[in-house]
């Protein structure tokens, strides 16, 4: 006995000695960001091993691919030439700092660095994030703040390493536009002035690329300097035929919508942040009588109304969300599109289909693309000062002259000169080469740059556009609804008024803009709503644990880890690992929540902050109403329908066997390609497959699929009643008057179209029942079908693997219960409800549980993929993610995340608790 004690003893001792010890050192890990490159001795050399974003690839044979690797391979080739002359001579002299390596005989290994793509999704912040960065990392404008406040980068212009100070005036001349200075030389977050980046690929700017073939056979005189927004308006009217797939203008949709809109705001004579010197800090202005004149245009260019020759009504003149865009464009379906000019390579799209132009004048005569430019830093975290120098000094040389004149040589061999930038030519000894270059495009580059306004670069400028794009998604759909006043004052005052709106909430989202008496109130109610979580955890805890509690009498109390000391022993790896790897990182990162988190550098505690921007940012609501919407379609489209699917299946006397196949075929299709595949079906024209099908259904068809569904749901509820179940019939009778209400909505357009009398409307009534639709779906940007949209691809594969396992169950009823209740008198939706339903309870119980969590947590990954979260389609579990892996704000995303959490704990706990009540039974038999 007493070993037995003393052997119980020791493993008790041993497993909180263990568990302490992960705990302990789970949090004292060191910051997990750090960079990829380290030395290594080699054979009688050192080599410097260095890890490179957007590395060219040697595998690949295009002309342009070619001059890049080419410059690299003359970078290794000249590396240790480079390093003898500047760092030999103090690696040498300070061993203690630099290591002791064969500093005489030094070479370098470049590795591309590797990473998961998603578009709409910014992978190298989570690269960053997840201590994968590599240590040379690319920089665009948008994000140059978050990399710059957050200690990603390192400077460049530190006396003590000489990096910039070695380049020449001329060097730096030959490197960096002009206008690129203010993006790439600005205060640091200790507020000291540095150079963080190196733009390379000189300076990018925005032009009007048009399709010469479409031009001509509308007989268009092609885009020229002088054009006008009108000029570009009317030629997209006349090539837009939504019949024939083609379209005047190409823009994009989503979160980042924005993005396409910003040139014509700069080009209206408008802004989207500026600078206060004196003030030292930033204002989004996006809301100024310009950017009002912008909007309206924009909006008319992608919703504006019209007839077609058919009678057709139509939607702007653009091509949107089409999953094929860039397809169409490469077909010749696209007029017109905004995209870079590069300063070095113009391009390599065909000059004899393919014409270029500087952007539209605005109504002022103002001319604004976006100037841009590829940049390249060098990570923060490097610790090796080999790796570092190495790393600068590729950064120095990709993009120099003798680079630059080794790409210009390999695209002049390659039959590619006349792509190159003719100053180039020049520059390297080609001039005979500069009369083969497409005829008007360097001057369309000059005015491009000339003209140019820096991409956002302020102050949390990643989330820019995602601010912009709130207005314009607000108007496109009073647009689509036909809310937009005609007046073009009225208008114009309309579009203002959002403008203000959305630019003083941008201003307080971006900027911090918080009046102190209401961060006092937010401050109020965090600590409220705080109290009120760890409340409602504690008791959900407590009632956890009783719910699945056996109550037996007599029974022993306590752990008995006498008598169960073998049980415990085999149940320490799987408690250990949910540990490690759940609820470890759940407490570590439940701080998180009260931090100003920084991934790099010192956190800074904000309290209740978090909590408190929270409960009054109107978009996290907003974005919890859609989890609900998102929650509800899922739980009536994809739970329910594979219940009656898998009945139907069970009566139908003939071939089972191939309509539960055709039914599951589709779970088979991966789930990336089910999405690329339904996004093809969304085409917001009659040549989408769903427009096709619900362009051919008159009204009256809609309204008798509502009604039928109505009287179903009519008939369920009525035998509820006679059974004196009165609050799950009024549930039926909800669901049904929701049913018709959703179909009777498809018909209102046509039945009873806006700016149209009732009593018109009325007299036309009968005739245009038995019409059909003429305009064409916006599936992905009308926000009355965008989540709808989103659902039906679950649903088509979800039907069928839901359907098998209640066929499964339905086997298990035994014959008798029918029998039984067709001598009651019993019909069909007796059966169902009172025979399948109490039958199938447990397994529905089961499902409806993981069902509806899921819905909350599993529609991140398919709207990222179809919407991106715009036209009011954004979950509260993607909010969190764009707010934690896109913006970095990991401190308001774990807030976010608990609020989440708590909204879900209580539906979860009753569920638990009518699971611990369930008795499940097989055959008639019971089973536990």
């Amino acid at each position: 006995m007493i070993t037995q004690n003393n052997t119980l003893y020791r493993f008790r001792r041993n497993l909180i000695l263990v568990i302490g010890l992960c705990i302990i050192s789970l949090f004292l890990l060191p910051d997990a960001s750090q960079a990829s490159g380290y030395v290594e001795d080699r054979n009688g050399k050192t080599i410097v091993h260095v890890e490179v974003v957007y590395l060219p690839d040697p595998t690949r044979v295009d002309t342009a691919s070619r001059s890049d690797v080419a410059a690299v391979k003359e970078f290794k080739t000249q590396f240790p030439a480079i390093f003898a002359a500047r760092y030999h001579d103090k690696y040498k002299a300070h061993p203690e700092i630099y290591g002791i390596h064969n500093w005489d005989n030094v070479e370098i290994e470049l590795h591309p660095f590797t990473s998961l793509n998603v578009e709409g999704v910014e992978v190298d912040l989570m690269a960053i994030a997840g201590g994968t960065a590599p240590d040379v990392i690319y920089v665009n404008f948008r994000k140059s703040d978050t990399y710059i406040q957050n200690r990603f980068l390192y400077p460049l212009d530190k006396p003590e390493d000489g990096y910039l100070s070695d380049m020449t005036e001329d060097e730096q001349a030959f490197r960096i536009n002009e206008k690129i200075w203010p993006v790439i030389q600005r205060k640091g977050p200790d507020g000291e002035k540095h150079v963080w980046a190196i733009p390379y690929g000189g300076a990018l700017g925005k032009v009007l690329l048009f399709r010469k073939d479409l031009f001509d056979e509308k007989g268009i005189a092609h885009p020229a300097i002088d054009w006008t927004w009108n000029d570009m308006m009317e030629a997209a009217r006349k090539i837009t035929d939504p019949e024939r797939g083609t379209y005047g203008f190409m823009c994009g949709g989503g979160k980042h919508e924005s993005f396409n809109w910003i040139t014509f705001l700069w080009s209206a004579g408008g802004d989207v942040m500026l600078y206060n010197e004196k003030e030292d800090n930033w204002r989004c202005t996006f809301d100024t009588l310009e950017a009002a004149q912008a909007l309206d245009f924009y909006i008319r260019l992608n919703y504006e109304k019209w007839i077609d020759n058919d009678g057709k009504v139509r939607r702007g003149y653009t091509s949107r969300n089409s999953g094929n865009a860039w397809t169409k464009w490469a077909r010749g379906e696209i007029g017109m599109m905004m995209d870079y000019i590069d300063e070095k390579l113009f391009s390599t799209i065909n000059p004899e289909v393919t014409g270029m132009v500087p952007v539209p004048l605005g109504p002022s005569g103002i001319r604004g693309g976006e100037l841009n430019s590829r940049m390249l830093g060098l990570f923060a975290e490097i610790k090796e000062p080999a790796v570092r120098d190495a790393a600068w000094e590729y950064i120095r040389f990709y993009d120099c002259e003798d680079a630059v004149a080794i790409k210009t040589r390999i695209m002049v061999e390659g039959g590619l000169g006349r792509f190159v930038n003719p100053r180039l030519l020049r520059r390297f000894g080609y001039p005979e080469i500069e009369r083969l270059s497409p005829r008007g495009w360097s001057e369309t580059f000059d005015i491009a740059i000339a003209t140019g306004q820096p991409e956002p670069y302020g102050r949390n400028s990643n989330v820019a556009y995602d601010q912009m794009t709130l207005p314009i998604q607000a108007a496109a759909q009073l647009a689509l609804d036909d809310q937009l006043p005609t007046n073009p004052d009225e208008r114009l005052a309309v579009l203002h008024g959002l403008l203000k709106r959305y630019c003083a909430k941008a201003n307080e989202r971006m900027m911090g803009l918080v009046p102190p008496p209401q961060r006092a109130l937010r401050h109020i109610c965090a600590s409220l709503v705080l109290l009120g979580i760890i409340s409602v955890f504690t008791l959900v805890f407590r009632r956890i644990g009783s719910a699945f509690t056996p109550n037996i009498p007599d029974s022993p109390k306590g752990w008995q880890w006498r008598r169960y000391v073998w049980a415990y022993i085999l149940l320490v790896p799987a408690v250990g690992s949910i540990l490690l790897w759940r609820y470890i990182p759940l407490i570590r990162g439940s701080g998180m929540a009260f931090f100003d988190y920084r991934i790099i550098g010192k956190s800074t505690w904000v309290g209740l902050d978090n909590f408190g921007d929270l409960l009054f940012d109107n978009e996290w609501w907003k974005a919890v109403w859609n989890s609900l919407r998102y929650s509800f379609l899922i739980m009536f489209m994809t739970f329910l329908p594979p219940i009656i699917l898998a009945i139907l299946l069970q009566e139908v006397p003939r071939g089972k066997i191939f309509y539960r196949t055709i039914f599951y075929l589709p779970a088979v299709i991966a789930g990336l390609v089910t999405i690329l595949l339904w996004k093809q079906f969304y085409e917001p024209s009659e040549n989408g497959a769903l427009n096709a099908l619900v362009l051919r259904i008159p009204m009256i068809g809609f309204l008798l699929i509502g009604a039928a569904m109505m009287v179903l749901c009519v008939l369920f509820a009525r035998r509820l009643w006679i059974h004196e179940q009165q609050w799950a019939g009024w549930g039926f009778v909800a669901m049904g008057v929701l049913l018709f209400s959703a179909f009777g909505g498809l018909t209102l357009p046509t039945l009873f179209p806006s700016g149209e009398e009732f009593g018109d409307s009325f007299v036309h009534l009968f005739s245009r029942l038995l019409s059909r639709t003429g305009e064409p779906f916006q599936w992905l940007s009308d926000a009355d079908t965008a989540m709808l949209s989103c659902v039906l691809p679950m649903v088509w594969a979800g039907m069928g693997p839901g359907c098998l396992i209640y066929l499964a169950a339905l086997k298990g009823i035994p014959e008798d219960y029918y029998e039984a209740a067709d001598i009651d008198g019993a019909n069909v939706l007796d059966k169902i409800l009172f025979v399948v339903f109490p039958m199938l309870k447990a397994l529905i119980t089961i499902n409806f549980v993981g069902v509806f969590i899921g819905s909350w947590y599993g529609a991140t990954g398919s709207i990222l993929a179809m919407t991106g979260g715009g036209a009011n389609t954004e979950v509260a579990g993607l909010h969190i993610w764009y707010k934690a892996f896109t913006y970095l704000k990991f401190g308001p995303a774990t807030a976010a995340a608990w609020m989440l959490g708590f909204m879900l704990i209580g539906f979860t706990v009753h569920q638990l608790r009518i699971l611990s009540r369930v008795e499940f039974k097989a055959q008639g038999t019971e089973a536990g």
